[in-house]
């Protein structure tokens, strides 16, 4: 998506992945809003996805707290994540953990203020994602990330993250996927996010240039990333890439190399 659009071709790309019978998971570290207004807002784009098909950190945070019953949060989230928290909500009693998503809706220092005087009580920090911006519809806006480090270097935490480019984000969605990370493609725009976090747990990846990447060139450990110029040269990536394993493998049976 771009600027509340579908990138061209992203949904003759899907189309095709589904014809070609492959799995996937749609990891994004919107931090705002559900998985179903997630959901919600891809289909009246066109692109056909289904609920079970979005992986975000409210997911990964939401299983986190479930796994501790009885553990409460401060919640710095929108309205929309803190109603889909309520049941976790240490509201005036002590908090566990304080849990930091996208809290742009809430007005000047008050809230974190607040967050940071739960933390210098004893709560644990936890992170919906740390990415540092994003690209809003009116240009570049900061993103949680940039708040999250304002509470680690005032308390002296190092937070818990449950999205991109954290480890444990990555191979829930491969749990889910019921695959390995070697049989896994991740396909994204960011170079810390995406390719980070293919790199952190050993699965190739593709970065496309209609994002955060654009015309930059990757460096250091991501110069093993391939890189596209759009969601819509997937298709023929793969097949080029399927064609050179099924010409090798002929090549071993027959004895000879392929050509």
């Amino acid at each position: 998506m771009s600027r509340g659009q579908p990138i061209p071709g992203a949904v003759s790309t899907l189309r095709w992945l589904r014809e070609w019978g492959l799995r996937m998971r749609l990891l994004t570290n919107i931090d705002s809003r559900t998985p179903e207004t997630v959901c919600r807002e891809l289909s009246a784009a066109g692109l056909e996805v289904e609920i079970a098909e979005i992986f975000t950190p409210v997911v990964a945070a939401l299983r986190f707290l479930e796994q501790r019953p009885g553990e409460r949060c401060h919640l710095l989230l929108s309205a929309e994540l803190a109603a889909r928290f309520a049941a976790h909500d240490a509201g005036e009693g002590r908090a566990d953990h304080v849990l930091v998503g996208d809290c742009r809706e809430l007005a000047g220092f008050a809230p974190l203020d607040a967050a940071f005087r739960r933390l210098m009580d004893g709560a644990g920090l936890l992170a919906l994602q740390r990415g540092r911006w994003w690209q809003a519809q009116d240009g570049p806006s900061l993103d949680t990330g940039a708040f999250v480090a304002l509470l680690e270097y005032a308390s002296g935490q190092t937070a818990r993250t449950f999205g991109k480019p954290s480890v444990d984000f990555f191979e829930m969605a491969l749990a889910d996927l019921g695959c390995t990370a070697a049989e896994a493609l991740v396909v994204g725009d960011d170079p810390e996010n995406d390719a980070g976090g293919a790199r952190a747990v050993g699965a190739p990846c593709v970065l496309v240039r209609t994002g955060k990447l654009g015309t930059r060139g990757v460096e250091g450990d991501q110069m093993a990333v391939m890189v596209i110029d759009s969601i819509a040269a997937l298709p023929a990536l793969l097949e080029a890439r399927r064609h050179r394993r099924t010409t090798a493998t002929r090549g071993l049976r027959t004895g000879r190399h392929p050509s």
